[in-house]
């Protein structure tokens, strides 16, 4: 019943927005037509033109959209003629097209396009793409041409991008301070688990990547779920014809051995489109910890010291395989299978002591720790596309995906008091399981209402399950016994449904406009078998979207945006349950968390290369994901608890600058330098918490063309003392460095890499004091990311372009709902 009313709601409310919006506009005579190639298919981007027949002079000027569709509106009576050009075809010509009063318009016959007589086989284009762009909305990062990026993972080159800051530890990403991230592939939403995202991200070989995208600033079309962005893998896809694509071979060593393998393939013909990727990733490291805290009880100043030094293997497979077939001109079905097995394992060497007033009062010795944390996913996608007559095209989108974490581990120690005598033994061991289901179908609508505007709207509705079951049990008398207390079974179950509208208007050749409003209804449920609704949620929000841009000279844009976001919390975050760290450090999910609320607003300046970008954001109960700041101190055990909470609000203010240069012709570099002030409303033990801090960071690759075909790149990264939550992260720095080696049949490349030469990039050190009891808590954190690689590249197959089709679906216009 609660789903069907979420359904009726958002159904209503869609129909009342798209008859508002559709009733203000009305279309006069058109010309409509299709481009296609010699093969049939739809050629997108070829230069349209409508000209007088009487001189040829031209009226106007458009390109074909992803259907190989366009429409000239508001013509006068008269005769005309059309000329289509494309790159590596001959341009073609039209018959005299006459437009007579009391028509609506012409629907002109499709246009076949001819190859020229030249052998693309014996062309070489060569472009030059910057490491790092910086776009109106997001910022991309070109990986596939990066030397210092080779051999190295998604997460690592997340890593080192302006803006974003990646806590292994925590297993969270904030972008520009803001944290609730959401991953796609190639724009299709993963629905990815905050537990999963490092995890996954650490296992995606940076040789399968074309680029990633760091989007900020997501039009009404895209989910309002997540403050921090999305963060869109854009895997390598070839556009040429027949059976071609890559593989590679990575082999390096860091304080262990590392390696990886991928490959892509692409099978291209008139009608079908095959293709797929697969990669493995081998990650060998030593970790290392520690942790001081210091409160004060009866009197008695209370300190804990703990260690742990981490043997951690990860192996991660990734797999995916998709199929589009064009049925007809106007009609494309597409299917889509993926997964992943990611694997990761440790064996953890583990003490602490608890002093009372400086002199050693207990010491625990772990003997033995291990850990495992097994992700598993499946994702079956099928979406469709249809093109009823130009423009006007419909994409539904249908998804399946599935999630399952198993983390068991387990934990012997032995105890000694201040003399060192052996006190007792003890063995406890925790099991972890949960599976995550996801259904989510979506519909979009784009059609022109004018030459000028043109209207999205559609709908979209998920189903998501989540069941949590943790166990953690002690050895009593050679008997396990659950610990009532720390085991729980968690079920969640929560539905969001969503309709937009959004007008795009091109106010003339300089000036776009784009304004949109989104409206999601939500209703989550969170219990046990024994306990059901401890969390039932029902609320609906509206989030208006608006963007302007205007390109006022040949150098020199400006823009301007708004809009409104929710993060919700994520599902273990909101489940009770409780896993310890260590039996001084335990960590327990929030059932009172609630959804934060963010509006942004944000000015972009763009001369030539260079940009500039400064944004503000002011956050209503910002969610704190990083856990650093306890939630509470047991002064009598020493327990420190830690869990996600609301903050009151946060406040971003952020300023960010891409400059480019070319010093030579053999020496070119990429700065990016990001500037940032916060400020942080809160409390701890019903003690207010006021904070405010500014923080910045700098980044530069250098690169720089040798003879014979190698070629340099050194990357450099600053970050300065900062906030993660509360607690104060020290400043970090890291240094990498790359050689390349290009051979002179074009397919092969070798390169090497040295990454966090100075091992400085992984060493995290956080501090605070809490204003109650005299609290101290410090951590230090070192992943041990050093690493030397070397990385083959080989192409093969057909390299003969003969234009790539293009189609969008549903899914891959997404840019996100996922928990957070």
């Amino acid at each position: 019943m609660r789903k069907l009313k979420c359904c009726i709601r958002v159904g209503s409310l869609y129909m009342l927005m798209s008859f508002a919006f559709y009733q203000a506009f009305s279309q006069a005579g058109t010309i409509n037509g299709t481009i296609r190639d010699p093969d049939g298919r739809s050629v997108q981007n070829a230069t349209v033109q409508l000209l007088k027949s009487i001189d040829s002079s031209v009226i106007k000027e458009m390109l074909s959209d992803s259907s190989g569709n366009y429409s000239f509106k508001n013509i006068s009576e008269g005769a005309y003629l059309i000329t289509v050009s494309f790159a590596g075809m001959e341009t073609q010509f039209t018959k005299r097209i006459e437009i007579h009063r009391r028509e609506n318009g012409v629907n002109n016959e499709a246009i076949y396009l001819r190859y020229k007589n030249v052998n693309l086989k014996d062309v070489t284009v060569t472009v030059k793409k910057p490491m790092i762009e910086q776009k109106a909305d997001r910022m991309v990062i070109n990986v596939k041409n990066s030397i210092t990026d080779a051999g190295g993972t998604a997460l690592e080159v997340l890593g080192k991008s302006p803006g974003v800051t990646v806590d292994r530890q925590t297993n969270s990403i904030a972008i520009n301070g803001k944290s609730g991230v959401s991953v796609m592939i190639n724009g299709k939403l993963t629905y990815m688990p905050a537990d999963a995202l490092v995890q996954f991200l650490s296992g995606i070989p940076a040789g399968n990547i074309e680029r990633i995208e760091l989007v900020t600033m997501p039009p009404a079309k895209y989910d309002a779920s997540g403050n921090g962005g999305y963060i869109n893998i854009v895997l390598i896809n070839n556009p040429f014809t027949g059976l071609n694509g890559s593989y590679f071979l990575t082999a390096g060593y860091g304080k262990r051995e590392l390696g990886a393998a991928g490959m892509n393939f692409n099978y291209r013909s008139s009608r079908i489109n095959l293709f797929g990727n697969y990669s493995f990733d081998h990650s060998h490291t030593i970790q290392t910890s520690t942790a001081f805290t210091q409160f004060t009880r009866e009197g008695n100043t209370i300190t804990n010291n703990t260690f742990s030094n981490r043997d951690a293997i990860q192996q991660v497979q990734n797999a995916r395989i998709g199929v589009d077939c064009q049925l007809n001109p106007s009609t494309i079905i597409g299917a889509l299978l993926s997964g992943y097995n990611s694997r990761w394992s440790m064996i953890a060497y583990n003490g602490a002591t608890i002093s009372k007033n400086g002199a050693p009062d207990t010491t625990i010795s772990f003997v033995d720790n291990p850990e495992i944390n097994l992700w598993q996913n499946i994702m079956a996608n099928i979406n469709f596309q249809h093109s009823f007559e130009p423009h006007k095209v419909l994409y539904i989108d249908a998804n399946y995906i599935y999630y399952k974490d198993n983390n068991p581990n387990t934990y012997s120690a032995d105890y000694y008091d201040h003399s060192k005598d052996f006190l007792f033994h003890e063995d406890i061991r925790g099991t972890k399981l949960t599976p995550i289901y996801f259904r989510v179908l979506s519909a979009d609508y784009s059609a022109p209402f004018s030459e000028k505007i043109t209207m999205e709207s559609g709908a979209k509705i998920s189903f998501s399950k989540f069941n949590n079951d943790v166990t953690v049990e002690k050895l009593t008398q050679g008997v396990w016994i659950p610990d009532t207390g720390l085991s729980a079974n968690y079920l969640l179950n929560e539905d969001i449904g969503a309709v937009y509208t959004s007008f795009t208007m091109n106010v003339n050749n300089k000036i776009i406009l784009t304004a949109g409003l989104r409206y999601e209804y939500t209703n989550s449920n969170l219990g046990t078998a024994k306990t059901p609704n401890i969390v039932e949620r029902q609320y609906g929000e509206l989030f208006p979207t608006f963007y302007i841009s205007d390109k006022f000279s040949k150098d020199n844009s400006i823009s301007f945006s708004y809009n409104r976001r929710i993060t919700r919390p994520a599902f273990n975050d909101l489940a009770p349950f409780t896993i310890f760290f260590d039996p001084k450090t335990f960590y327990s999910g929030n059932p009172a968390l609630q959804p934060a609320i963010a509006n942004t607003l944000q000015v972009g300046y763009g001369f030539k290369n260079y940009s500039i970008t400064i944004s503000f954001t002011d956050e209503a109960n910002a969610i704190d994901n990083f856990y650093f700041q306890p939630q509470r101190v047991d002064t009598v055990s020493g327990i420190v608890y830690l869990s996600s909470r609301n903050f009151n609000y946060q406040q971003y203010l952020t300023a960010g600058f891409s400059l480019p240069f070319n010093v030579t012709k053999w020496w070119s570099m990429q700065n990016n330098i990001s500037l940032n002030w916060r400020k942080i409303s809160t409390s701890f033990d019903k003690a207010p918490v006021l904070l405010q801090y500014f923080d910045y960071s700098l980044n530069s690759t250098q690169r720089f063309i040798l003879p014979w075909d190698f070629s340099v790149e050194l990357t450099g990264l600053y970050s300065s003392a900062t906030y993660l939550g509360t607690a104060k992260r020290e400043p970090f720095y890291q240094l990498d460095a790359g050689l390349q080696k290009k051979f002179p049949n074009n397919r092969d490349i070798l390169r090497f890499a040295a990454n966090d030469i100075l091992n400085s990039g992984a060493d995290y050190r956080f501090g605070e004091t809490l204003p109650v009891s005299g609290v101290i808590v410090n951590r230090n954190f070192n992943f041990q990311l050093v690493a030397y690689r070397l990385t083959f590249t080989h192409s093969f197959g057909n390299s003969t372009l003969k234009g790539k089709r293009e189609r969008t679906t549903g899914a891959e216009d997404e840019l996100r709902r996922v928990h957070n």
